[in-house]
């Protein structure tokens, strides 16, 4: 449970990151908008020189790439430096899983990846930003999706109840993670991947820990990774969020 001094440390460092990225987000805006206006004059003039018009809007097409690219790391740094105010309701996770799925089983199906899921036959409640929690779901998938590079490709996700409290479990068949990085895969910023921000499983952790569940992964290179999330019943989060509220150490966030 942080103290009131780390909280006053994660607050600063807050408004650090809102003030930079209010001064980056705006000449970044200005860059997307003009490569855009560019890739369209270009796109509309004669093709006297196609050679030369092509080869300009290939460069348009990439400065564009890069500004969408430095907006999405900008909005993880955000997201993790100074996470958005949860609003937990009452909620079903299988429901959670199954919607959080839906959103991906497109791409999924276009890069040959097999999608298995078993549900709990029950609800299984719980108390949760719903948003906050497919958001974590889906950074989980997307590392699952990227690490498949032969075929076959397969994801299972699995819902159950472990000592009464609700999981979620993902499991892939891809590269794995080396040994070597497994005590890093948490740390910001760290990624093995080419164009990885490497704040996607910190922010999933930090997501997890807010309503008070924990984050497992199992990992074998070359066979696969399981990842699993242990959340809190409905009653459970209900208790936790009352016993912080009663030290004075529930965050402004979720009051």
């Amino acid at each position: 449970m942080p103290t009131k001094g780390a909280k006053k440390k994660l607050a600063d460092l807050g408004a650090v990151a809102a003030g930079l990225a209010h001064e980056i987000r705006n000449p970044l805006n200005s860059l997307y908008i003009n490569s855009q206006l560019l890739e369209e004059m270009l796109s509309a003039l004669p093709d006297a020189d196609k050679a030369r018009k092509e080869e300009l809007l290939s460069t348009a097409h990439s400065n564009l790439r890069v500004a969408q690219r430095l907006n999405d790391l900008l909005s993880d740094f955000l997201r993790f430096a100074r996470p958005p105010s949860m609003e937990p309701v009452v909620t079903d996770l299988n429901r959670i899983v199954a919607e959080t799925l839906r959103f991906m089983e497109v791409d999924f199906s276009r890069r040959g990846i097999e999608l298995t899921t078993k549900l709990h036959p029950e609800p299984l409640p719980l108390l949760a930003d719903e948003k906050q929690l497919k958001q974590a779901l889906l950074n989980l998938l997307l590392n699952a999706q990227a690490a498949m590079e032969k075929e076959p490709k397969r994801i299972r996700v699995v819902t159950g109840l472990s000592a009464g409290r609700p999981f979620v479990r993902l499991q892939d068949n891809g590269r794995g993670i080396p040994r070597a990085d497994r005590g890093q895969i948490f740390r910001l910023f760290f990624t093995t991947r080419k164009n990885g921000s490497g704040l996607g499983l910190p922010i999933v952790r930090q997501i997890v820990r807010e309503h008070g569940g924990k984050i497992s992964i199992r990992s074998r290179e070359g066979r696969g990774t399981t990842v699993t999330l242990l959340l809190p019943s409905e009653t459970r989060f209900k208790a936790m969020i009352s016993g912080r509220s009663e030290t004075g150490l529930l965050p402004e966030r979720v009051r």
